[in-house]
């Protein structure tokens, strides 16, 4: 099982192999993949109808290209798209590069028969600036933003030599398609289909590993300005995971669990924050340090009141090891918080494991 992320730094190679490999090791992502490349060779293939399908099925793929780059930003899998993609409604933000693509596609053809040398010179711009544009798009969502040279030139600054990785790959993967194309038909497509996909994984791995975030100025703007407060805020949780992980991994326990608690102290919404922390290393390799975690957790939950969302821990830890036990301070209002939730099986084995330890000193949760 891996562990959290590598900490922040520049677009490396071991980043590039993970991100081109993404939309085929990532199940949500694999599904989409599938369904657009079918959906797209059955509009090639339709005629009249294939000409509708089109217009519906190229704005949703874009749209959810702009989702891939948004949750690789914030070191997430992407989420399965749904029937939102194919409306108008909600995130308008997303179409921005569709409007991008067709602007880019007419200027190309106008030029094309004319002046050649033209159009090759505006695709060729149009590819390189792609990165950046979509990358400040995603962290500000703001259309006029990403199209401000300003803070294009800042991310290309800041991201450094990385940057020229997805230009590459993007010119690499039409020219696969290209030369595909002529020798086995659909695959062209495919190929074309699944780099789009990983180029788009890449732009977010380099807001990411570059902290991007950073480098862009937001527009003064409530709801956006939340949004890259919230991606950064993400971005320096998980760095500080990445850290406890660390510890957890040399044997510090202590020192992981101190590292924690101090980042806690000042998380501006520690409920959340602790919630998050214990998903998380739900999925490490061996459930010890979430156990450990999970202890303290529950007792901060319990005397917070939050009975509710102690109850559900309880039962969560159980379930990843049945032999989990509430330290000796919390018993009591664990049972309680049991009872009081309807939870009868839970704390009824909660004052059975509580009779069966007494007079036994306490060990690690989970008798570990």
């Amino acid at each position: 099982m891996p562990g959290p992320q590598a900490a922040a730094g520049g677009l490396k190679l071991r980043t590039v192999q993970s991100e081109l490999a993404f939309p085929a090791r990532s199940l949500s992502c694999l599904l989409a993949f599938i369904v657009f490349a079918l959906l797209i060779m059955l509009a090639a293939r339709a005629g009249i109808f294939g000409i509708w399908l089109a217009i519906v099925v190229v704005p949703a793929l874009f749209r959810f290209l702009v989702t891939i780059a948004d949750a690789r930003a914030a070191g997430r899998d992407v989420d399965t798209p749904g029937i939102e993609l194919f409306t108008l409604g909600g995130n308008a933000w997303t179409l921005l590069p569709v409007a991008w693509l067709v602007v880019l596609a007419l200027v190309a053809a106008l030029l094309a028969d004319d002046y050649p040398a033209a159009a090759y010179a505006v695709a060729l711009a149009g590819a390189a600036l792609w990165p950046a544009m979509l990358g400040v798009l995603v962290i500000t969502h703001s259309p006029l933003e990403s199209l401000n040279p300003a803070a294009l030139g800042r991310l290309i600054r800041h991201a450094g030599p990385g940057y020229a990785w997805v230009p590459a790959v993007l010119a690499l993967t039409v020219a696969a398609r290209q030369w595909l194309a002529e020798a086995a038909g659909a695959l062209g497509d495919v190929v074309l289909l699944y780099g789009l996909f990983a180029c788009h994984a890449l732009i977010g791995a380099m807001l990411r590993e570059a902290s991007l975030i950073d480098a862009i100025e937001v527009p003064e703007d409530g709801n956006v300005r939340a949004r890259a407060d919230g991606a950064r805020l993400a971005r320096e949780r998980q760095l500080t995971l990445n850290h406890a992980y660390a510890l957890f991994s040399r044997g510090n326990r202590p020192g992981a669990l101190a590292h924690l608690d101090a980042w806690l102290a000042g998380d501006p919404d520690p409920l959340e924050a602790r919630a998050w922390f214990q998903e998380q290393m739900l999925g490490w390799e061996g459930p010890l340090p979430a156990l450990l975690f999970g202890a303290d957790h529950l007792g901060w939950l319990l005397a917070a009141g939050e009975r509710v969302r102690a109850v559900k821990l309880m039962l969560r830890l159980r379930l990843a090891d049945p032999a989990f036990y509430p330290g000796p301070a919390d018993i009591p209002a664990a049972i309680a918080a049991a009872r009081a939730c309807g939870n009868a099986d839970l704390a009824a084995a909660l004052v059975a494991e509580s009779a069966r330890r007494a007079g036994v000193p306490e060990g690690p949760p989970g008798g570990l």
